[in-house]
């Protein structure tokens, strides 16, 4: 089995992405630009620059947010829940992946922590 690793820009010990098995597993992103500093904002402002980070992430290992499997994501309270959800749903016109969603104190104290597994087409 070939893996291929997609490593970060940022100033972090990670792969944005490992390709392995037809599947691309990347790496939990929060909203962070890609020098690595926190951008603050809304659950929304939030959401909209992870899934940007992913979109690009993605098409880096040849795939789209419609390959999307399975999504795990970190909320910092659930107070954010319906907020998530909103802004989550946009995201997925074709369907939604699999998903978890659980709460944990994130890094930088963001609010959002998504993790993604897409099939590679």
């Amino acid at each position: 089995m070939a893996l291929v690793r997609y490593p970060t820009t940022k100033p972090f010990p990670f792969s944005d992405a490992v390709a392995a098995n037809g599947f691309l597993f990347l790496s939990g992103q929060v909203a962070m630009s890609p020098e690595g500093q926190p951008q603050y904002g809304t659950v929304t402002e939030q959401v909209n620059a992870i899934m940007r980070s992913v979109s690009e992430t993605l098409a880096r290992g040849g795939a789209q947010l419609s390959n999307v499997v399975r999504a795990q994501v970190w909320l910092s309270d659930m107070a954010h829940f319906a907020e998530f959800n909103h802004a989550w749903r946009l995201w997925f016109p074709e369907g939604f992946p699999s998903r978890s969603v659980t709460t944990s104190a994130l890094a930088f104290s963001l609010d959002v922590e998504i993790e993604i597994q897409a099939v590679q087409p």
